[in-house]
């Protein structure tokens, strides 16, 4: 059987309608976007040296009697991007009656100018935390270092080292 030509069109069209009435109304035909290309997180850099990092730059001194007296300095240079502020201590590389005997053992003064932030025994050096240090600034310490007067003959012939490290911490985070 065959269909007329009339009823095929009008059964194309009735299948055209029939999908045009299933679609989606809402449906757009434009559509548009935009974007946040290439963002970025960086962090800082903490970082900082110290002038007299050498073993023994810092101080040597041979033939020590009571009563002598060493002044040296060291500055501080903060090498990051980011302020901070930083503490000290010292700790020994081996142990001695100049370490351990905190009255007549060595003694030290440190000041930061003419503030003084530590005076007392060697071992016990706690330097306070520093104002804050920007990049590329500097803070430079004094160190006055003595044997005291009352070292007695059990002091003789000893070596005493010991290390000083810098501690530096990040500031507070902000809001960006």
């Amino acid at each position: 059987m065959r269909i007329p030509r009339f009823y095929g069109s009008v059964l194309a069209l009735v299948v055209m309608v029939g999908l045009a009435a299933t679609t989606d109304p809402t449906a757009a035909n434009f559509t548009a976007t935009t974007v946040n290309p290439s963002n970025v997180f960086t962090t800082a850099t903490l970082s900082l040296i110290n002038d007299k990092a050498t073993a023994g730059q810092l101080v040597t001194v041979s033939n020590m009697v009571p009563g002598d007296t060493a002044s040296r300095t060291v500055t501080i240079t903060n090498t990051g991007n980011v302020g901070f502020t930083y503490t000290a201590a010292a700790s020994p590389n081996v142990t001695t009656l100049l370490w351990t005997d905190v009255v007549n053992g060595l003694q030290v003064t440190v000041k930061r100018g003419l503030t003084v932030l530590y005076t007392g025994a060697l071992k016990n050096v706690a330097l306070p935390t520093s104002a804050t240090i920007a990049p590329a600034a500097t803070d430079t310490l004094t160190f006055d270092f003595s044997l005291p007067t009352t070292a007695d003959n059990s002091f003789q012939g000893l070596t005493q080292t010991f290390t000083i490290t810098y501690t530096a911490a990040q500031l507070a985070g902000t809001a960006q």
